[in-house]
């Protein structure tokens, strides 16, 4: 399974590499709030209250002034995804990644060149590559059946990762923007998944 520079993965790895563990990276008003949430959804499993609880986790980290593209705050997107997928509400959790990653291509395509923002702009590249990813599982599984959405959001993902690695080979890699995948990386990622929403 690939999860490494850009942030590349396989589809069903896609939340576990989000899982929230390190409550030391989160203000305390944030993580007591993501307690709660997390507590309602592994604990005492009451959907109602964990929703509230994750939606409020997000308003606190706004209020305390945490980056909305770092990995903790796309963590508690990804793990409220998650949720909904759990709770089998397909459709919620795809209009979730969906905010998620409009949110994300539209920081990448306003700030991603700048070149202080070159490291975060493949972190925050790499993330939305695996958002759609999901989001390509998710439309091709059977309580959604939306094969061509599926492909959709594959193509882009494959696409995206292809033009990223052509870009760096003709213009080589700029100061800070860290490591990308290697095309055998990238092959053994994709491989099979086009075939598979295509047979949905």
């Amino acid at each position: 399974i690939l999860c490494g520079a850009g942030g590349l993965m396989y589809a069903n790895y896609f939340y576990n590499s989000y899982i929230i563990g390190a409550f030391h990276n989160f203000p305390e008003p944030v993580a007591k709030e993501l307690r709660k949430a997390l507590y309602f959804t592994n604990q005492d499993l009451k959907p109602h209250q964990a929703i509230k609880f994750y939606k409020k986790t997000l308003r606190v980290a706004e209020d305390v002034g945490m980056d909305p593209f770092s990995d903790e705050i796309l963590g508690v997107k990804f793990q409220l995804a998650a949720f909904m997928e759990k709770i089998q509400k397909y459709h919620k959790a795809i209009q979730v990644l969906e905010i998620v990653r409009n949110d994300c291509l539209d920081w990448i395509e306003e700030f991603g060149n700048t070149p202080e923002n070159a490291g975060k702009r493949t972190r925050v590249l790499g993330k939305t590559i695996g958002i759609s990813v999901k989001l390509g599982e998710l439309y091709a599984g059977e309580y959604v059946k939306e094969p061509e959405l599926a492909e959709e959001k594959l193509v882009w993902a494959v696409e995206a990762t292809m033009k990223e690695q052509q870009r760096r080979e003709k213009e080589g890699v700029k100061p800070g923007e860290g490591e990308w995948l290697t095309p055998e990386q990238i092959g053994g990622a994709f491989e099979g998944m086009l075939d598979e929403s295509r047979r949905s």
